[in-house]
């Protein structure tokens, strides 16, 4: 599994230094790129803390299939 940025919903909302999604990743797995955030899936571990950061409801873990 690994978290799946909605676009359409997220509003890059710019807490500190950067998107509060970025902020909360405690595996740098999240990075913000010509504005939109951008998953590195083999560091995301599913944790869900940038989803439980986002005011925007923006972000979903998803289901990843072999």
């Amino acid at each position: 599994m690994v978290v799946e940025i909605d676009d359409k919903k997220c509003k890059l909302c710019g807490c500190y230094s950067a998107p509060a999604c970025v902020d909360k990743c405690p595996d740098n797995a999240l990075q913000l790129r010509d504005k939109k955030i951008i998953v590195t899936e083999f560091l995301c571990e599913d944790c869900n803390e940038c989803g439980m950061a986002c005011p925007d409801k923006a972000i979903k873990i998803k289901k990843v299939t072999f």
